[in-house]
């Protein structure tokens, strides 16, 4: 019977997945491209939040790596597209790996969140699984913005063409 974390990184999979096909055929120079919309991000500095995020969320919370993520810095970010795609893949094989050697038991442990990073609204101590759905839950949300981003481009939807 498949562990609970397996579950997570087969969800978790799907979504990184998803949000390199949103970027992976965008021209390196429109995935830089800034908008003039109040607070909005270049496809990059979302693509790299997404990452960024997902690493400190599963990698190190859940996984006790220590990836020093700078999440400030993710906003102003500037890249290519290979790159992008590169740490994609890199988390990819690091978060099964991780992932598919968590123990359900373990899934109760209590996790030290940095400060400003707490998602929850609540005063309870948060756990590896909580830990989890928050990066399903913020990746998901950030794959979206993505796929607005793109449009916003002038690209068709990923997959239309």
């Amino acid at each position: 019977m498949p562990r609970e974390a397996t579950h997570f990184a087969i969800v978790l999979e799907r979504i990184a997945r998803r949000s390199i096909t949103q970027f992976r055929d965008i021209s390196d120079v429109d995935l830089n491209r800034p908008f003039e919309l109040p607070e909005s991000n270049t496809a990059f500095a979302l693509a790299t939040h997404l990452i960024g995020s997902a690493e400190y969320w599963v990698l190190q919370l859940a996984g006790g790596h220590d990836v020093h993520r700078d999440r400030p810095s993710e906003f102003h970010a500037t890249g290519t597209g290979e790159e992008l795609v590169a740490r994609y893949e890199r988390w990819l094989t690091t978060m099964q790996e991780v992932l598919s050697r968590l123990p359900d038991e373990q899934l109760d442990q209590p996790v030290s969140v940095r400060s400003g990073y707490h998602p929850s609204l609540d005063d309870e101590p948060m756990t590896v699984r909580d830990a989890l759905l928050h990066a399903v839950e913020h990746c998901a949300l950030h794959q979206g913005h993505l796929e607005l981003t793109r449009q916003l481009l002038g690209y068709p939807p990923a997959g239309a063409q």
